[in-house]
């Protein structure tokens, strides 16, 4: 699997490519929404990395397109 970490909803900005889910949620946990205004938009928590959530960590990022898994042949 490759595991496509995308920070910016709206270009390819900080855009990392990762052979392991952990790696990718991690680097997408650290970055930040500064350019968000926060009395405009939601503010997002960051989920959990540890082993027991990582499966639902990496659907919460796929699910608002900020992680991308591919299937590598």
């Amino acid at each position: 699997m490759k595991y496509i970490a995308k920070p910016a909803l709206f270009n390819n900005k900080g855009l990392k490519e990762f052979d392991n889910a952990k790696d990718a949620i991690i680097y997408l946990n650290e970055q930040s929404d500064s350019d968000v205004d926060q009395k405009y938009d939601y503010v997002f928590i960051a989920p959990k990395v540890s082993d027991k959530q990582l499966k639902k960590s990496i659907e919460e990022y796929v699910g608002i397109k900020k992680l991308i898994v591919e299937e590598v042949l």
